[in-house]
Formats: structure tokens, C-alpha cells, sequence
């Protein structure tokens, strides 16, 4: 029987079958997918620090917080200047951090994983928020309003931004969780139709 080989050194015989059994599962094991259907046990993964860190919900949830927060101070610190253009245009930008990097964090889990990480996510940032504030107050660089914030406008901020990051953050979840549903329901419907006859 003639050789499988049609290059010197390269026998396709022995070559496709250890191909075909090793490089789809290792391209499975690599792929790193959005909004999983099941839970991915993300500790026997290799990540990229990036993804490994948005699996978390300490780091992103708190670092949000800080960032958060200190951009507030510098947007109405510039409103009280510049108008409410200023304000209107950060507080957009503020809200679109915010989602996003809820987005990032949930991204890595089922739909169904995502009611408690809501909540988590929600009291680390407020938490950190809050912390942040404290130190703007001490440098008497937060702000209430149009006013410079004093010590005693910390729990009515407190109450404040804990309600608004709660509404925010959950009306997102909701509508994001809807969206991945309707997608993915659109994408199963389609995937008969493209699947090739037997």
C-alpha cells in the first residue's frame, strides 16, 4: 500500500488523527467565552490577568468605588464653573464606568449566578465610595450639592449614593440579563437551520 505522506518528514496517517483528538479540546480549553451558560470553575483555569482579575468581585467591585468617587469630586467641583453641561456630560460618562465594569465582572458568570454577585458588588463599591469620601472630606475636596461637604452630610451621603448605585446597578442587571436570554435565544433557533444534514 502506497505512504499517507505527501511531504518528506510529514505522514498524514499518524499526523490528523493525533491533530483532530488534541487541538479542538485545547482550543475549548482556551476559549475564553462571555456569559457562560454553566458554571465555570474559574480556579483550574489559565487566565489572563485581566480576566482573572474581573472574576473576582472585591478588586473590580472596590477599585469602581474609588474611581468612582474621586470622579464625582472633580465633576462637580468643574460644575460649579462650568455649568451644568459639565454635570450632565459627567454623570453620563460616570453611569457608562459604573455598568461597564459591572458588565466586565458578571460577564464571567451564568445569569443565574448573578443576583447575589449584584448584591456583593454593590455594598463593596458603596463601601469603598464611602471610604473614598471620608478621605475627600478630610482634604475638604468632597462635595454636597454646590457646597464643600462637612462631617456631618456623611450619612445623608451615605444613604444617598447606597440608593442610587443600588438602582443603577440592578435596573442594569436586569436589562442586561434580558438582553442575554433573548440573544442566546435567537442564537439556538438558528443553529438547526445552519447545522449540515445528515
Amino acid at each position: 500500500m502506497a505512504s499517507h505522506s505527501c511531504l518528506p518528514g510529514w505522514d498524514l496517517g499518524s499526523r490528523l488523527p493525533a491533530l483532530a483528538s488534541s487541538e479542538p479540546g485545547r482550543s475549548l480549553d482556551r476559549m475564553s467565552r462571555f456569559f457562560p451558560r454553566d458554571v465555570i470553575h474559574w480556579g483550574e483555569e489559565r487566565l489572563h490577568p485581566l480576566r482573572a482579575f474581573a472574576v473576582r468581585t472585591l478588586e473590580p467591585a472596590g477599585i469602581t468605588g474609588l474611581i468612582l468617587r474621586a470622579y464625582r469630586a472633580l465633576v462637580l467641583g468643574a460644575t460649579a464653573t462650568a455649568g451644568w453641561m459639565i454635570f450632565v456630560g459627567g454623570l453620563t460618562v460616570g453611569a457608562l464606568f459604573l455598568c461597564g465594569m459591572l458588565t466586565w465582572h458578571l460577564g464571567n458568570f451564568p445569569v443565574r449566578r448573578w443576583p447575589l454577585r449584584v448584591v456583593a458588588f454593590i455594598l463593596i463599591e458603596v463601601a469603598a465610595e464611602l471610604g473614598m469620601s471620608s478621605l475627600l472630606i478630610g482634604v475638604h475636596r468632597e462635595r454636597f450639592g454646590a457646597r464643600v461637604a462637612l462631617w456631618g452630610d456623611w450619612w445623608s451621603m451615605a444613604a444617598q449614593t447606597l440608593i442610587e448605585r443600588s438602582i443603577i446597578m440592578i435596573v442594569f442587571a436586569l436589562v442586561l440579563a434580558a438582553s442575554v436570554q433573548v440573544v442566546r435565544r435567537a442564537l439556538d433557533k438558528r443553529e438547526p437551520q445552519s447545522a449540515p444534514a445528515s
